[in-house]
């Protein structure tokens, strides 16, 4: 008899962060290459936040590009869910702001990825314990 394997039948799912997105969107990124491979080969396991999509606007309205144009890639690339909080999430996130130096975008990632992976280049996720999958490296 085959023994049960109950993770074989588990959804993984890896939450985007925004430097993901600007690796993939941007023409020339030092973290391009390492972006594709990773989209190719988790495609259908990620996701992203209403959160990611604010920031890429506020990125692209700073850098004079095209806001409509980042949005619409992003949004193709992969679910884009709205994730709610609530106000005991923006005080979680605050918290990590304080205690680990972490900008308010990327404590708010933190808290909505929630025990879901994040695909980043940001080393303070380590610092507080989530699985993250580099994009720096190999």
């Amino acid at each position: 008899m085959k023994p049960l394997n109950l993770l074989e039948n588990a959804v993984i799912e890896l939450y985007a962060d925004t430097d993901f997105f600007l690796a993939l969107i941007k023409k020339d990124d030092w973290l391009k290459k390492r972006a594709e491979k990773l989209y190719k080969k988790h495609q259908n396991e990620l996701w992203t936040s209403t959160l990611t999509i604010k920031e890429l606007m506020l990125l692209a309205y700073r850098d004079n590009k095209d806001v409509t144009d980042i949005i619409e890639k992003a949004s193709a690339l992969m679910p884009v869910k709205e994730v709610d909080i609530g106000v005991e999430g923006h005080i979680a996130a605050s918290f990590l702001i304080k205690k680990y130096k972490m900008t308010p975008f990327d404590a708010l990632h933190a808290v909505i990825c929630d025990n879901d992976s994040i695909i980043s280049s940001d080393k303070k996720y380590d610092l507080i314990g989530l699985n993250r999958i580099t994009l720096e490296k190999e």
